[in-house]
């Protein structure tokens, strides 16, 4: 009776693997390419201004920002300033010199102070939210963005595997440079394969030191990688590997193709909410935009890698519920 009751277990789960053709195709393979290191943000300060008398100009034609300047003699009575002064010489000559004068170093206050005003607007405004140059992308202060684009594709788009594959034989995951050309070689692929774009997500979020935002790459790409079985071409910080699960090569069944780009990069990279096909390309363009000497790391990661393997839509769904149809 046992090995009857065996036998029987042993049919149904038989048909039932059978009946749910997902579970015996599901997409196994995975690439995986970029790299990075952590750092703190790069700052856009102000340029430093210094007093004419530390420029070596001479005692006579002005003591600098801090100290009054001397009488000036000739015609005219002259006026003893004091550096805060904002308002016209009278006299002529080098303590006095025309127009603002020099000597009392009241111009170059002015300067200084509008220049300091415009660094704490600057600042204030990139911690709100609310700077930029129009275009999604701002600097400021110690902020780092991580960001994420996901975009499924239909799995006919075979040429973008190969461009994918392509990318990450050629990048020198080691340079800042193969970095960038990571990413942005990585975003011309999707650009160029509108048509096949079905899906799509995008997300940002802004990170306060370098701790925070290598922490927040890392839970994104951690996350994405536990979907593969397996990373079956790989090639990070350096790091190369490629392997095999084992699928039929001239399988011609597969479905989708999902990629996924994360990065992290200096200032604010704003995404926009993904409705349809505009959106997503706003997005690309928007992270493709990023300045090499902005990114601190990146990650492209696609799958299925290897020819035969297979990623259904019910797979599609399941694993990444947060698509958008487009």
């Amino acid at each position: 009776e046992r090995v009857g009751a065996a036998a029987i277990a042993a049919a149904i789960a038989a048909i039932a693997a059978m009946s749910t053709p997902d579970a015996a195709l599901a997409a196994r393979s995975g690439g995986r390419m970029g790299g990075g290191s952590f750092r703190a943000a790069s700052a856009m300060s102000s340029p430093s201004f210094r007093g004419l008398g530390s420029s070596g100009m001479g005692s006579t034609r002005g003591a600098g920002l801090g100290a009054p300047s001397p009488r000036a003699s000739g015609a005219g009575s002259g006026t003893r300033t004091s550096s805060f002064f904002i308002g016209p010489g009278v006299g002529y000559g080098y303590g006095m010199g025309y127009g603002m004068g020099y000597g009392g170093g009241g111009f170059f206050n002015l300067v200084l102070f509008a220049m300091l005003a415009l660094a704490a607007s600057n600042a204030l405004r990139n911690a709100t939210g609310r700077g930029g140059f129009g275009d999604g992308l701002s600097a400021g202060g110690d902020s780092i963005s991580v960001v994420k684009i996901q975009v499924g594709l239909l799995g006919s788009a075979r040429a973008l595997q190969k461009d994918l594959e392509r990318i990450a034989d050629k990048a020198d995951t080691s340079s800042p440079d193969g970095l960038h050309f990571v990413l942005s070689e990585t975003v011309l692929a999707l650009l160029r394969n509108p048509e096949y774009c079905v899906y799509g997500y995008a997300a940002s979020k802004v990170c306060r030191g370098p701790e925070q935002a290598e922490e927040t790459f890392n839970d994104y790409s951690i996350d994405e990688r536990g979907k593969f079985e397996k990373e079956t071409l790989v090639n990070v910080n350096a790091r190369r590997r490629a392997e095999t699960v084992g699928v039929d090569p001239a399988a011609d069944t597969n479905d989708y193709i999902l990629v996924t780009i994360i990065a992290a990069a200096d200032g604010g990279v704003k995404m926009p909410d993904i409705t349809d096909a505009n959106d997503l390309k706003t997005a690309l363009k928007r992270l493709g935009a990023v300045r090499v000497e902005a990114l601190q790391a990146v990650e492209v990661l696609w799958t299925p890698q290897e020819d035969g393997d297979v990623l259904t839509q019910t797979e599609l769904l399941r694993d990444y519920p947060i698509l958008v149809n487009l």
